[in-house]
């Protein structure tokens, strides 16, 4: 009887033992539960170490983060472990130690003046994919809340030191970017910024002086346009969709018994200012200044444009193009193809280039049909509808 007593004591001292193991298990567990879930997520130990360091809030975003970020990249610089924040700017223009700077900047010197405006930590970290820490301050200067600023950044092209003009204006965001940034688009409006647009690719791009494009953008699948050319010309390639298009208009007007060639298409930037030069070298600075365009603001580059002529003309049956029945033609039905006469004579005040009836812009048919229909040029077709591209401010 003693014996089956003390064995039953014996079994509930190694219960009560292995509840204290287990309980110390738990204890431990408990304690260290962050410690493991960032290794689970794949931190090293010295890693984790540096996480557990920050505020419960901010492991948490580590832990609900989509990647494990690399912090042995940032620990090569200086910072103060704003990681993520580091990570999320790593798809900008700017290299390591600009991202560190930047971020540790804002967290000093803006964040607590844009959180009592009423920022919340995501607002924020979208804004700082937007804005440079000038920006920033214009912002808090103007104390412009999230409310009032959001609405612009679907918007191509808003400028944020125009922000306080936008909101005065009361009027849409579209309507309020293009009228107060962009009113120079209309050349009756004095043109005193200049603008860059980095990818020129879109159909529809505006290019004028004030819009420059690269001066090593080169349009992607030139080809050579299959319509005649004239005997001095030594420019035939467009872009393709642009020479499909373009072909089949001359194959329509030739079925007119009309006869189109191309008298220039795609020009470089090289090739732009040689023509720039010479003109300047010919005319006084107005007069070359509208009838040549600025190397880096002309639409040949594009590899959307071409100045057309017609083999009447080259055969001296008439001096120019915009007399003969090939002109007459292609200007009622070049909208059927993607194509509008981009500087007509009765709007030379709006895109401040004269009269040229042989150059015209590929814009593709939907647009092309309604600046035909309500006669628009580019400028007023973009003012319209504003920019369908990136477009930037040179400062």
């Amino acid at each position: 009887m003693l014996n089956s007593k003390n064995k039953t004591h014996k079994r509930f001292k190694i219960l009560i033992a292995g509840f204290a193991v287990l309980a110390l298990l738990l204890f431990l567990t408990i304690a260290n539960w962050t410690r493991i879930q960032l290794g689970y997520k794949g931190y090293p130990a010295q890693e984790r170490k540096i996480l557990l360091s920050l505020s419960d809030d901010e492991i948490k975003e580590y832990l609900d983060y989509d990647k494990v970020i690399d912090l042995s990249k940032w620990n090569a610089f200086p910072n103060e472990k704003h990681y993520l924040d580091y990570d999320l700017l790593v798809s900008s223009n700017k290299n390591t130690e600009e991202i560190i700077s930047y971020v540790d900047t804002f967290y000093k010197k803006d964040y607590k003046d844009l959180s009592a405006l009423g920022y919340q930590k995501e607002n924020l970290r979208f804004l700082m994919q937007k804005l440079s820490l000038s920006e920033f301050q214009i912002v808090i200067q103007n104390k412009l809340t999230w409310e009032q600023i959001n609405p612009y950044f679907a918007v191509q092209g808003y400028i944020v030191k125009d922000f306080p003009a936008y909101i005065k204006s009361k009027k849409s965001p579209k309507d309020a970017v293009m009228q107060i940034s962009y009113r120079m688009i209309d050349t009756r409006n004095k043109a005193d910024r200049k603008y860059a647009i980095k990818d020129p690719s879109h159909i529809t791009t505006l290019i004028k002086k004030g819009f420059y494009i690269p001066e090593s953008y080169v349009p992607e699948n030139l080809v050579e346009v299959n319509i005649p050319n004239a005997p001095d010309n030594t420019n035939s390639q467009m872009r393709k969709d642009a020479a499909d298009a373009l072909e089949n208009m001359y194959k329509d007007a030739q079925k007119q018994e009309l006869h189109l060639v191309i008298n220039s298409a795609y020009r470089s930037y090289e090739e732009q200012k040689k023509i720039y030069d010479e003109y300047f070298r010919i005319y006084d600075s107005v007069t070359a200044s509208k009838l040549v365009a600025i190397p880096g603001c002309s639409e040949h580059q594009l590899g959307l444009s071409v100045d057309l002529t017609s083999q009447n003309v080259l055969d001296g049956t008439y001096s120019l193009f915009g007399n003969t029945p090939e002109y007459q033609w292609v200007i009622n039905h070049a909208h059927e193809y993607g194509f509008i006469l981009r500087y007509p004579k009765d709007k030379t005040n709006i895109t401040g280039t004269a009269n040229e009836p042989w150059h015209f812009r590929y814009v593709g048919k939907k647009a092309a049909r309604e600046m035909y229909e309500k006669n628009l040029t580019l400028e007023e077709y973009t003012l319209k509808h504003g920019f369908s591209y990136p477009v930037t401010l040179l400062e």
